[in-house]
């Protein structure tokens, strides 16, 4: 989901990018869920986890079924999108769905009151990318993680580029998994750990603990 400017997303884009992301979801959605989950490990009852560039909130419906005694934030710049995942998480029960119109590079949190950040497919989208990994090291208490997805330049070559190019402009492809992991460890995260990279590359980080440098 986009997280530029709310502008670029208005009502009726936002509906067709929420029906045409319910119709993958089982696909996309449900597989990443439980990949974060198992990498993160069990999260205590009454963790926060922000979804950012969350669109339609698809991904949080997953978590939630993962995760229930989470309380979950979805991060998104256009309000259509928000409202549409207002309605989509109360179809699915998730009464203490949080949805907050923002930005990566500004996100509407307080410092050090997350557990675990997502994004899914968004990085690419964010105005300023170095800046936006320095907004998610704030959000995060000591210790809190980071699972990032996004499109892998590494794999768009030779045929793959002149087929895609065909179906699809190749502006997404912007990043490399080496690319996130130099950008993370720049702004102050350790453990930078990739998950995974095909089309997609996914990429785990922490911040340190307070006085360890870890």
């Amino acid at each position: 989901m986009s997280t530029q400017e709310e502008g670029q997303w208005d009502r009726e884009r936002a509906q067709r990018h929420s029906r045409s992301s319910s119709i993958s979801a089982g696909l996309i959605d449900a597989p990443f869920a439980r990949r974060i989950v198992g990498a993160v490990g069990s999260l205590s009852s009454g963790a926060t986890i922000v979804d950012l560039g969350g669109g339609p909130g698809l991904l949080a419906i997953e978590l939630h079924k993962l995760c229930p005694q989470a309380t979950i934030i979805g991060v998104d710049p256009s309000e259509d999108m928000l409202e549409i995942a207002r309605g989509n998480a109360a179809k699915a029960g998730m009464s203490g769905y949080d949805a907050r119109v923002g930005m990566a590079e500004a996100m509407p949190l307080d410092a050090g009151t997350v557990d675990l950040v997502v994004s899914q497919s968004s990085f690419h989208e964010w105005q300023d990318q170095q800046k936006g990994l320095a907004e998610i090291l704030r959000v995060l208490k000591p210790g809190g993680s980071v699972i990032l997805r996004d499109y892998n330049r590494s794999w768009l070559s030779g045929w793959k580029k002149a087929l895609f190019g065909l179906l699809h402009p190749l502006d997404m492809f912007r990043f490399t998994l080496d690319d996130l992991a130099i950008m993370l460890t720049a702004t102050g995260f350790s453990q930078v750990t990739g998950l995974g990279a095909g089309m997609q590359f996914i990429v785990q980080a922490k911040k340190p603990q307070q006085g360890t440098g870890t």
